[in-house]
């Protein structure tokens, strides 16, 4: 059975796009991946450097609540006053 997403679900999951959005224009590259978990293997979501660039992977299968949480850290991590964060974004982060 499927379950129907919720009105609050439906405002997390746009309010992580726009995150995502403004993630990209600061130039932190946001890919969200199956992670995959084999026999000995714990991946997590999270940011790393790549060739001197940031990038944020997230697991796409975690609640929105715990996506926006994520991609809010690593923002805040990396922004750091270099970029101005839009008014309505301003209270996530």
């Amino acid at each position: 059975m499927v379950r129907k997403a919720s009105g609050k679900d439906n405002f997390q999951e746009r309010l992580f796009q726009e995150l995502r959005g403004f993630a990209e224009q600061c130039g932190i590259e946001v890919r969200c991946e199956k992670l995959s978990r084999d026999l000995g293997y714990r991946v997590r979501s999270g940011g790393c450097t790549v060739r001197g660039r940031k990038w944020v992977i997230v697991e796409r299968t975690l609640p929105a609540r715990d996506r926006l949480d994520l991609l809010a850290d690593q923002i805040r991590e990396s922004v750091n006053d270099k970029m101005p964060i839009p008014a309505n974004l301003q209270p996530f982060l």
